[in-house]
């Protein structure tokens, strides 16, 4: 991904602080699985984790998160001017990555369907931004799965259009959406603290507007729990295992979800 920045500090210095790339692991396995060609692959994965990327820029000015991967954030290190340029290249670059699947077939269908990822994104975060403390939890779950969902929705609903197995794409969304959702809680359980103290939208700190905190816990554990149990049925459906790495990741939440925020 660094070629296609190279004049870009700012958007360079972000891609190198490191991260797991996740959302690329999911795609390149989808698309192995699937049996597509290996230059697609990597351009489809590239997409999605440049959007990925350029979010969590944009992120880190919005929260005024000062650090980022265990050092300075894009806007604190360039400026905020420079992040949202850095953010707003690399966007662009998600789009330009899909140029080197060629004259697919799918190129309109995938062009359509990263742009409706990103649009969504952006709306299920305006949403956080205008969050107070008084909504419920079926409102918490909506904005989590519009600021999370859409783009890890791209890493099977990518490869599985460029595969022509478009039958899969609404299960996919389901499934992913659940993921996401269980995803941003396993976030919150470990960092209702420091959301507290910084007033960020936080699962156990709106439960814990009605219940005490170890009861707001549990009911959070056990909603993930639910979903992730969910997520992982309807993934196990899908064509010659293109979800394993999914499932593998849901697992892995699951156990999280077990360890008490106290240990």
């Amino acid at each position: 991904m660094s070629f296609i920045l190279k004049d870009n500090q700012p958007a360079l210095f972000h891609l190198n602080s490191g991260g797991n790339r996740s959302r690329a692991k999911f795609c390149l396995e989808a698309g192995i699985a699937l049996q597509l060609p290996t230059k697609s692959i990597i351009a489809l994965a590239c997409t999605i984790e440049l959007l990925h990327n350029a979010s969590l820029i944009h992120d880190d000015i919005q929260d005024l998160e000062d650090m980022r991967r265990g050092r300075q954030a894009v806007w604190k290190k360039y400026g905020k001017s420079h992040a949202i340029c850095a953010g707003d290249v690399m966007i662009s670059a998600a789009y330009g990555a899909l140029a080197n699947i060629g004259s697919h077939p799918a190129l309109a269908k995938l062009l359509w369907q990263t742009h409706q990822a990103v649009s969504i994104t952006i709306k299920g975060q305006s949403q956080d931004l205008d969050a107070t403390d008084s909504i419920s939890q079926q409102q918490y779950e909506k904005i989590a799965a519009m600021k999370s969902g859409p783009l890890i929705q791209l890493t099977l609903s990518l490869p599985l259009l460029m595969a022509d197995r478009g039958e899969y794409l609404e299960t996919a969304h389901h499934a992913l959406q659940k993921f996401a959702v269980a995803y941003q809680i396993v976030d919150d359980l470990g960092d209702w603290q420091q959301d507290l103290q910084q007033n960020h939208l936080n699962l156990i700190n709106l439960l814990a507007l009605e219940y005490d905190i170890d009861e707001a816990t549990h009911i959070a554990q056990n909603r993930a729990q639910c979903l992730l149990t969910q997520c992982q049925k309807e993934l196990a459906l899908f064509p010659a295992d293109c979800a394993a790495s999914i499932i593998e990741a849901s697992q892995a939440l699951l156990e999280k979800t077990r360890v008490s925020i106290y240990e």
